[in-house]
């Protein structure tokens, strides 16, 4: 891991996006952790990045989790029962046509 300063970030940021594959680059303002750049791989799914840092989103999940602990949910093996018949008709249908 590389920390640099936010004014080296200003100059640098090309030579410091190459070294987020060995590591985040943690940057600092005034000698304090302000933000920092991490390394996605090409084949990374951008989408599933941005909801994993979103904190709307994790709240949502939190409150749906809590309301699933209070009053009960849907197992996802019974889910996965009634989804799977839906995608095979889907499947030969395309297939068909």
């Amino acid at each position: 891991m590389k920390i640099a300063p936010l004014y080296e970030v200003k100059n640098k940021l090309s030579e410091l996006v190459e070294q987020t594959e060995s590591g985040p680059v943690v940057i600092t303002r005034n000698g304090k952790p302000c933000a920092a750049l991490v390394h996605l791989a090409e084949d990374e799914d951008m989408e599933s990045f941005m909801l994993s840092h979103s904190p709307r989103f994790l709240q949502l999940v939190d409150r749906a989790a809590e309301r699933t602990r209070r009053e009960g949910g849907t197992p996802l093996s019974e889910l996965a029962k009634e989804v799977r018949p839906q995608r095979r008709r889907k499947s030969k249908k395309t297939k068909e046509t």
